[in-house]
């Protein structure tokens, strides 16, 4: 059975067999699009045409065993996205699948991993893109051998969504308008975070603020691993954290805010609140005999709700209120595939390989690394409100999203009218609605420095745009220049997050020495300088899903070059980053996009579709802006917002640019009400200077941006330029041999 529906003008719906599925994350769609784009059945199978020409089709349809899969052929494509995967960016020739999984060790070649978003955009020289979604939580496979791809679920059936460009910056769009866009985050959220497992006594991170501070390096998160807890046991204070509200008062007292872990892992145990209150409402997922499921994490034996129950996701928000309730202000969902590390049926192999040992906390970490885990599939049972039970390979890899949606009930019950934040190791299509998200436990490699940016730009394509890594690397020792490097590629990537593992070296900007420290804090500085231009990227993604950090390959589709580009990214639409990912090294090779591009660094003029070698000493990354780009900076800072007056620093790189800058108080929703200031900055140049006008797009919010500075990089005279602003001459000035002019933002937007 085949049904060919068309959504919009871009989206086609095509049903084969019939699947199910225990939830949907797919909105209603209102996308519009005029260009010619078909989906036509062709006797037993379908076409895809645009402008009446065929782009791509099905060649084969298999429904077997519970399995359904489809062949299509896209001819000379290459393909991108397909969520969180290790391994290059085009996934031409690939073999991949969905199953949410917790494997630690991130080799190459490793699938799959903590989020699954099957979904992917297949791109050709000269032809529209296409984006391709398959609408199933089940567990799923995606073979791109070639031209000829194969992909389909466990499922008996399946539900396509075609989706057009024509560019993938369009894709990408509809995609999200499909699956749902991210909300904007705290301000607070953009800033550097600093973490690891763990800081596990009041003392320990207090001390860690306090270092921050008095060496004036900017910071405005401290994170809590398991150590926080009672014998890790989750929503508990334990005996190092013995007046939490008084340590996060102190925290809060130097511009910090704290962020806890939240594993979905309760201890089974009589008298703990957490397990006694779920244990009345049955609240945990069952087996197939109806008793709870039990697997051993950090606390030993657990069970884990079911969040497929709308009361179980209230019961679970609800159980937040000891973090809330002192002061925490975000929420680190881990372990969240669920990560089951043992059950009772496999404690006599986790004695055995531990030479009999009892089960303990020390011993959990080793057996991670030791046993592949099982995803239970068949073997854990899900409920949903309909009390129709579902299998957990229906469930899993939504499982994560589901305890995000739980976790944002919690700030609506707790933190009524504020921005929740959320980070997530886990996912499915549509986690950026809720969290931001992470690529898990990486390791201290320069491998995984360079393999991390393919990974997060993946992410991009396929929706999720506030990412990140543990800059630094979570497993094994970071040195000082890998430290160093990370954290220069670290100030660019949407979430800036140091975090390294229980019995590593530390990492910290001060473990390595004043002059590695300095070197930190000049990119961490940078970061808070960007805010501006960082902050009105997430603006954009958030009203449009483009990603914050883009391949090249967005920048020019028809340009085959940039497919391979897997060292080098887009931060919005100007800023091109190339980081150094070897040891020992200070030059690399940068291949530009057309047009020209400008050395953020000494104004050097590269031209595009060419490769120049790049000096890179230690102390710094190559990143370079787009010729006629406008890029604003601000005040660095301690923290997000320090200052209550801020002033805007413009620098234009080229002749003319228009841009746009948006800000709201960074903290509640009421930026859904039109409490913002959106405004636009356009300049061009003529034979005596330049004409600037400002534009407002929306004033609905008072305002941290007090004056404005521009600066006009590539003005060549020796004499300052004749300056028109609004029409109006404003007197321009020299300094540093730059041409500026100085102006009250608020009068220019009167």
């Amino acid at each position: 059975m085949k049904k060919i529906q068309k959504m919009s003008r871009v989206i086609f719906r095509i049903v084969l067999g019939n699947p199910s599925n225990p939830m949907n994350v797919v909105n209603d769609m209102d996308e519009r699009c005029e260009e010619d784009f078909q989906v036509v059945e062709k006797g037993d199978t379908f076409s895809v045409l645009v402008n009446g020409k065929e782009i791509a089709k099905e060649v084969g349809f298999s429904l077997e065993n519970e399995k359904t899969s489809i062949s299509m052929l896209f001819p000379n494509s290459h393909f991108f996205g397909f969520g969180e995967k290790m391994g290059f960016l085009d996934k031409r020739g690939k073999d991949m699948r969905m199953v949410n999984t917790d494997n630690p060790l991130h080799t190459p070649d490793l699938d799959p991993m903590y989020i699954s978003i099957p979904f992917f955009i297949t791109v050709s020289p000269g032809k529209p893109a296409v984006g391709i979604y398959l609408n199933s939580t089940s567990f799923s496979f995606f073979n791109m051998d070639g031209d000829v791809c194969n992909f389909g679920a466990q499922d008996n059936g399946m539900e396509l969504y075609l989706i057009y460009g024509p560019t993938v910056i369009d894709v990408v769009k509809h995609f999200t308008a499909l699956v749902g866009r991210m909300s904007m985050p705290p301000a607070w959220a953009i800033g550097y975070q600093q973490s690891r497992w763990s800081y596990a006594t009041a003392n320990q991170a207090v001390n860690v603020a306090k270092k921050m501070r008095k060496d004036g390096i900017p910071c405005d998160v401290i994170y809590l691993d398991i150590d926080y807890m009672n014998e890790y046991k989750v929503f508990t204070w334990g005996k190092g954290f013995a007046n939490p509200k008084s340590f996060v008062d102190e925290l809060k007292a130097m511009g910090f805010k704290v962020v806890t872990i939240v594993d979905p892992g309760v201890k089974q145990q009589e008298g703990y609140d957490v397990f006694e209150t779920g244990r009345k409402i049955d609240a945990f997922c069952k087996t197939k005999n109806g008793e709870n499921f039990v697997g051993y994490v950090w606390p030993g034996r657990c069970v884990f709700p079911d969040f497929l129950r709308s009361d179980v996701r209230e019961w679970w928000a609800r159980q937040h209120g000891p973090l809330f309730e002192v002061g925490v202000e975000g929420i680190w969902n881990d372990m969240n595939e669920p990560s089951i590390v043992w059950t009772d049926e496999n404690t006599g192999e986790a004695k055995k390989l531990l030479n009999g040992n009892e089960m303990s906390f020390a011993l959990l970490g080793t057996l991670k690394q030791l046993f592949i885990q099982k995803n239970y599939g068949e073997e854990i049972k899900h409920t949903d409100d309909d009390q129709k039970i579902w299998n957990h390979s229906k469930v899993r890899n939504v499982y994560g999203l589901l305890e995000s949606m739980a976790t944002v009930r919690a700030f609506e019950i707790y933190k009524p009218g504020m921005r929740p934040f959320i980070l997530s190791r886990a996912g499915f299509a549509g986690i950026q609605k809720y969290s931001a998200v992470w690529t898990g436990d990486n390791s201290s490699w320069w491998e995984h420095l360079e393999s991390e940016m393919a990974t997060l730009m993946g992410l991009g394509l396929s929706g999720v745009s506030f990412v990140g890594a543990d800059v630094g690397g979570f497993g094994g020792d970071c040195n000082a220049e890998l430290l160093i490097r990370w954290t220069e590629m670290g100030a660019f990537l949407p979430l800036f997050r140091n975090h390294t593992a229980i019995g590593t070296a530390s990492q910290e900007p001060w473990a390595f020495g004043e002059k590695v420290e300095e070197i930190l804090k000049k990119y961490i500085e940078l970061r808070y300088e960007l805010f501006p231009y960082i902050y009105t990227c997430f603006y954009d993604s958030h009203k449009t899903g483009v990603p914050i950090m883009r391949p090249l390959l967005m920048y020019d589709q028809d340009d085959p070059d940039l497919y391979p580009v897997n060292d080098e990214f887009m931060v919005g639409d100007s800023i091109l980053v190339a980081p150094i990912v070897r040891p020992n090294t200070f030059w690399r090779s940068v291949y530009f996009p057309k047009g020209r591009w400008i050395d953020a660094r000494d104004g050097k003029i590269y031209e595009g579709k060419r490769i120049y070698k790049i000096s890179a000493p230690l102390d710094e990354i190559p990143f370079f802006i787009k010729e006629n780009s406008l890029i604003f900076k601000t005040d660095s800072m301690n923290y997000f917002f320090e200052k209550e007056d801020l002033t805007l620093y413009g620098a234009l790189y080229g002749q003319k640019a228009v841009t746009h800058v948006y800000e709201d108080d960074g903290e509640t929703l009421e930026y859904k009400n039109g409490k913002y200031n959106l405004f636009e900055v356009s300049i061009d140049k003529d034979r005596e200077g330049y004409a600037v006008n400002f534009k407002s797009l929306q004033h609905g919010y008072p305002g941290r941006y007090k004056k404005i500075v521009l600066s006009f990089m590539n003005w060549q005279s020796p004499t300052p330029p004749l300056v028109k602003v609004n029409g109006k001459v404003i007197k321009s000035y020299l300094e540093g041999g730059v041409p500026k002019i100085s102006l009250d933002l608020e009068l220019e937007m009167m």
